[in-house]
């Protein structure tokens, strides 16, 4: 998938899995910790979930990666500071594994460089678990998309006083 479906599914995990009031009454970060963990586990997860289905890449790479950085910037920026580590560590937990596996090849690629390939951590990078569809009709991969866009606005409507705690104006 493009880094901006596995950023797309960052937003919904990072919302369902905070819970708002809870966070701003504790006293302590424990909760933003936990949460945060457990965030990126879950980024991590839903990465694999997302490459093992099956799938077309239907924004230009390069496009992709200054776009999903531009994005992973904003949602940042305009996280109320104090679930800022939440949507931090579930953005990166959904790029992780793409970070890991593959941008050394790519850097190498766009930049000229030589760094060091090691072995495909993530299962779901190798061919045989792959989802990646290369040739052929992308229909199901259009539909994979749909229902991920379509899923993590359903999470954002229900859970969006958590949505509006997490984005309001904060010290």
């Amino acid at each position: 998938m493009n880094v901006l479906f596995h950023l797309t599914s960052a937003i919904g995990l990072a919302v369902l899995l905070t819970d708002a009031k809870s966070i701003t009454r504790s006293q302590t970060v424990r909760p933003v910790l936990v949460t945060g963990i457990l965030g990126f586990a879950a980024g991590i997860i839903s990465h694999g979930a997302l490459d093992y289905i099956p799938h077309c890449y239907p924004v230009n790479a390069k496009a992709d990666a200054v776009t999903g950085l531009l994005l992973m910037l904003f949602l940042t920026v305009k996280t109320n500071r104090k679930f800022r580590f939440i949507t931090v560590a579930t953005l990166l937990g959904t790029v992780f594994p793409d970070l890991a596996d593959l941008a050394p090849a790519i850097l190498n690629k766009q930049l000229d460089l030589n760094l060091p390939i090691v072995e495909k951590v993530f299962p779901w990078h190798w061919k045989e678990y792959s989802g990646s569809i290369y040739q052929n009709s992308c229909n199901i991969s259009t539909l994979n998309h749909l229902l991920l866009g379509a899923s993590v606005i359903i999470v954002c409507w229900c859970r969006r006083a958590d949505v509006v705690e997490m984005i309001k104006r904060g010290r």
